[in-house]
């Protein structure tokens, strides 16, 4: 796949025969070289942008932008390639390199701008082991087969993170969050955005949001530590027989719903002061390998047998 990108009739005749000249004598034009741009209006108005950085070992690059769907995408190339789109000559897009870091910025060109106009649309082609620090406050981020850390930081957008390895942090205000065959330390921080982490490999997981959802479906590593916690929003978990986990569950006024044996184990209710109209339970599966917290204040708990 490329990636993706004197007066008089005398005189009058004169100068058209000396114009034509100097086209027919004219070189081609050269193919724009690395790091050139094309920020040419397209279709209907719109300004695009298609630049390429050649990189030499690990690559960084980091995005500001405001508001748009950004899409990074690995490839085998040691270069990186920006598409960037947007229609209102409000904003510009800037992009520039330092080294093997690449930055790019939606750059707002007018005080008066209104927030529709504020929309830029990234396509960005890395190679796999590139590091990526994204800002984008509301639309969409998507990151697809990149092995190297990734931080993500949003206001409204839906992230995903598909085939990544790394450290992986995410930090929404109500941004949703899909992880799926994640690999490495995840971390992800919400007001009231939810996250999904489906069959990750991760030693340590740390998901809290106050009214979220939080949904785990996955593998557990020996030794490993996965923390949920929400204040309002419900935690679901699926477990099946081959799980070796050690298991603690407190909800102080929502419910906790369980479907599989745990063998349980005997402690103090400590949970908020120890009130007895707490939900709570702590049993093994397994030899309780690793060790699982699930925390609410008062959303419903939810545990159950993976098919």
């Amino acid at each position: 796949m490329n990636a993706p990108f004197k007066s008089g009739a005398a005189g009058w005749t004169l100068g058209l025969c000396s114009i034509a000249l100097l086209a027919a004598s004219a070189p081609a034009a050269a193919a724009p070289p690395a790091g050139a741009a094309d920020t040419a209006a397209g279709p209907g108005g719109t300004h695009r942008l298609d630049k390429r950085f050649n990189v030499d070992g690990r690559a960084m690059v980091t995005l500001r932008n405001a508001q748009g769907t950004i899409v990074v995408k690995s490839w085998q190339r040691s270069e990186v390639e920006i598409l960037a789109d947007h229609a209102s000559d409000g904003v510009e897009v800037d992009a520039v390199q330092h080294g093997n870091r690449i930055e790019l910025l939606t750059h707002v060109l007018r005080d008066d701008i209104s927030p529709a106009e504020l929309q830029a649309n990234y396509e960005i082609f890395v190679p796999e082991e590139t590091e990526l620090e994204i800002k984008n406050d509301s639309g969409s981020v998507s990151v697809r087969q990149v092995y190297a850390d990734i931080s993500v930081d949003t206001v409204l957008s839906k992230v995903e993170l598909t085939d990544v390895s790394g450290d992986l942090t995410v930090h929404t205000v109500d941004g949703s969050f899909t992880c799926t065959r994640c690999v490495g330390r995840i971390e992800f921080a919400s007001t009231s955005g939810g996250a999904r982490f489906l069959q990750p490999t991760t030693r340590s997981l740390r998901a809290q949001t106050f009214s979220g959802e939080l949904f785990y479906d996955g593998p557990f590593s020996p030794n490993g530590n996965y923390k949920l916690t929400t204040a309002s929003g419900p935690i679901e978990l699926l477990l099946s027989v081959s799980d070796s986990v050690k298991l603690s569950v407190h909800s102080r006024k929502g419910n906790v719903e369980n479907q599989v044996s745990l063998k349980p184990e005997s402690h103090p209710l400590s949970f908020l002061g120890g009130r007895k109209d707490s939900s709570s339970l702590v049993g093994t599966m397994g030899t309780g390998l690793a060790r699982v917290e699930l925390t609410s204040f008062s959303g419903k708990i939810r545990i159950r047998k993976r098919d």
